[in-house]
């Protein structure tokens, strides 16, 4: 009598990886319902996290609610550091295996997440990619600084919005600096990620739109700069309120790079003195820009952190 035949064993499936979503808001409004359906069909779950926006946020809140997502309303604003931390450790309680960082007013592309999740799962293990970012802002490209051997565009450091982070990054480099309140917080966390030995790489070919600031006419001291076509040229306008931390924040990643990152220290004081000579010269709103940025200086320089001071947020705004 034949032997029986072993059953056929079945193939094995992989396991799922779980991605839960973090998106802060501040004050939203009515159209951030589209945005956050459309994050929640490439990932397990969304949770909301709104900072301090007070009464005011009821109703579009109570719909987000509604929609299904995690509502997390904290009593008073802590910017964008304190408010993606109180989401990412909710998600790492709840088993996430990626966490997805988004601004309220970020439109992502369809199969994103699908796309950063492919980078993670085809690294080599020595590559060791903590981040995969966006690959284009509003058709802006990132430009890699480094290839990794599998052909992932590296870059240096990227904008939060689009991230998506693995366990084992968060849980090695830590949360987000919520001391920096918001401006170089993005910064600081890949700096720091990268001193843990995790590399950051780009989605390619995504593309994300995102609001970013406004751009002013250039007219130091009242007199316009004119491109040759006879236009007006614009700049990169920020707020003396977000001035202030972009002052204070730089000064204070300055210290912390100035003796293992010495070009890059010397990359960024370029940049923004040139940028903070722009805003006090061009304006709008010169003498609040002058003293945001004198504050600011200081405040870096003294190693202050924190929200801005109460009495010079009044006088700027």
């Amino acid at each position: 009598m034949p032997a029986p035949s072993r059953p056929r064993e079945r193939p094995t499936r992989p396991v799922m990886a779980r991605v839960i979503a973090i998106v802060p808001t501040y004050h939203p409004d009515d159209d951030v319902q589209e945005r956050l359906a459309k994050l929640a069909a490439q990932v397990e779950r969304v949770i909301v996290v709104d900072d301090g926006s007070g009464a005011a946020a009821d109703a579009v809140l109570g719909r987000i609610s509604d929609d299904g997502h995690i509502v997390v309303r904290l009593d008073r604003n802590r910017g964008i550091a304190g408010a993606l931390n109180e989401g990412v450790r909710m998600a790492l309680d709840q088993g996430a295996d990626f966490v997805v960082n988004l601004d309220q007013d970020t439109v992502l592309p369809l199969e994103y997440v699908a796309t950063a999740l492919a980078v993670f799962e085809s690294a080599n293990p020595v590559t060791n990619i903590g981040i995969v970012c966006v690959d284009r802002v509003n058709g802006a490209p990132a430009l890699p600084t480094w290839t990794s051997p599998e052909g992932f565009g590296l870059v240096p450091e990227a904008i939060q919005t689009g991230f998506v982070i693995s366990r084992e990054c968060l849980e090695t480099a830590g949360m987000f600096d919520e001391g920096l309140v918001i401006d170089t917080v993005d910064t600081e966390y890949c700096l720091r990620v990268r001193d843990h030995g995790f590399r950051i790489a780009i989605a390619r070919g995504t593309d994300i739109r995102h609001a970013i600031g406004r751009r002013a006419e250039l007219r130091p001291f009242g007199i316009p700069m004119r491109h040759p076509d006879g236009r007006i040229a614009t700049y990169q306008y920020h707020s003396p309120f977000r001035r202030y931390y972009i002052a204070r924040n730089n000064i204070d990643l300055i210290f912390r790079n100035a003796r293992k990152r010495p070009r890059w220290v010397l990359a960024v004081a370029k940049r923004e003195t040139g940028g903070m000579i722009t805003s006090i010269v061009s304006g709008p709103q010169r003498l609040a820009q002058l003293l945001a940025i004198s504050v600011g200086t200081f405040h870096g320089l003294i190693r202050r952190r924190g929200m801005i001071p109460a009495w010079l947020r009044r006088l700027i705004t």
